[in-house]
């Protein structure tokens, strides 16, 4: 049974889900191992792969700033940094 601990790391961690979508898209050759449609003359199987790489760095980059948003307790008054580097932002 999953306790209190594991079902609030997982809802934190919910973003990294999204990481599947890239993978899913390239995983399964068949689907774009063809040559029509062209797109200005580039085959499909050329064009399927370009567009796979930005939509994948588009979904990295929404993880990670997904991840990174602030949370509550990030915003807690009289936080103290602790590291003592100068110039850290938490």
């Amino acid at each position: 049974m999953a306790g209190k601990g594991e079902k609030s790391r997982l809802l934190r961690h919910w973003p990294r889900f999204l990481l599947i979508i890239p993978f899913l898209l390239v995983a399964y050759v068949p689907f774009y191992n063809r040559i029509e449609p062209t797109l200005g003359g580039i085959p499909f199987f050329y064009w399927y792969q370009l567009a796979a790489i930005l939509l994948g760095a588009a979904v990295v980059m929404a993880v990670y700033l997904l991840e990174r948003r602030p949370t509550r307790t990030d915003r807690a008054p009289g936080k103290v940094d602790s590291s003592g580097t100068p110039g850290d932002i938490l």
